[in-house]
Parts: C-alpha cells; structure tokens; sequence
C-alpha cells in the first residue's frame, strides 16, 4: 500500500504545481525601455559637454539587463574609457535596487555611506566583476522605477566624468515617459 500513498502524494504535489503555473501564466511583467533615439541623444550630449571641457571620453547607455542600448566614444577617448563608461553604468543599474538610489542617482556615494556601517573584522566587499566603484554612473528613471543608466568615462577625475553623464541624463530626463 506503501506504493498507492506516494501515488496520491505524488498526484497532489503535481497538482498544487499546475495550480500555481496557471496562475503564474496569466500574469505578465511589465518593463520599461529607453527608446533608442534617447539613448544616442544622451550619449552625444555627455561626449559633447566633456569635448567643451577639453576631456576626451566615451559615454554608453544601458538597459536595465546591462544592455548597451549607446555607445558613443569621442573622438579622442583613450582606449579604456569604452569598458569604463560600461562599467560604471552597469554598476549604477545593479546596484540601484539594493542601494534605493534617491533621484541623484549616484551609486559611488551610496554605497561607500552604505558600506561604512560595516561590522569590524568583516571581510571587505568583493565586487562582481566589470563593475566600477567610482562616479560617473547614474540611474535612468521612469518614476520610482530604474530603467537603466548612463555611464561616462575618460574625464581626469570621476567628478568630471559624472558632470557630462549628467549633462546627458539631464538632456533627456523631461521625454522619458
């Protein structure tokens, strides 16, 4: 009989399975992008405002999946600033629903305030890799709701490289809808 038990067992965990997927496939998520045009239109005001200030610098804009949606290297970019201004990005959106980001967007600070409430003799934080723990990141928002982010490097100083990510994320922030 031991055999029929299991059977029954068997049949009603499949069951509360199948109950809940049901339930689960009606419903669907609902996600934001940031449309194509906005994305270059930002990227060529954060190159653009560095240029002005003398500073050769690539700018991308991200996804919220850390996608390149723009990518725009100026015209006299060092060669590491194409992977920095993604690194910076892709930390401002991964961090962003951990640290509750405020509408500056800023995940350098954040985080060095999060962090410093750290237990004496913890281990130091190991970021994943490619993320770049230095300003010029910051989330793009749709609300409450993180869509992606804009990174910038190449600037001599991380200030520098978050002023122009501003400047483009201030150019489009009134049209994301």
């Amino acid at each position: 009989m031991r055999g029929w038990n299991d059977g029954i067992i068997l049949l009603a965990a499949a069951g509360l399975v199948l109950t809940g997927a049901q339930r689960v496939r009606g419903q669907v998520l609902a996600t934001h992008r940031i449309p194509a045009a906005l994305a270059l239109e930002a990227v060529d005001t954060a190159v653009a405002a560095c240029a002005a200030r003398g500073y050769g610098v690539t700018a991308t804009v991200i996804d919220v999946d850390a996608q390149r949606i723009a990518v725009l290297r100026g015209d006299t970019a060092g060669v590491h600033t194409f992977e920095a201004s993604w690194g910076k990005a892709y930390t401002a959106v991964g961090f962003a629903p951990i640290l509750k980001l405020d509408s500056s967007g800023k995940v350098a600070a954040a985080l060095a305030q999060s962090s410093a409430g750290q237990p004496p003799g913890t281990l130091p934080f190991q970021p994943p890799e490619h993320m770049i723990f230095r300003a010029g990141g910051l989330t793009i928002k749709l609300g409450e709701e993180v869509i992606g982010a804009i990174g910038v490097g190449g600037a001599p100083s991380a200030g520098a490289d978050e002023a122009c990510a501003r400047a483009g994320l201030d150019r489009i922030r009134d049209r994301i809808r």
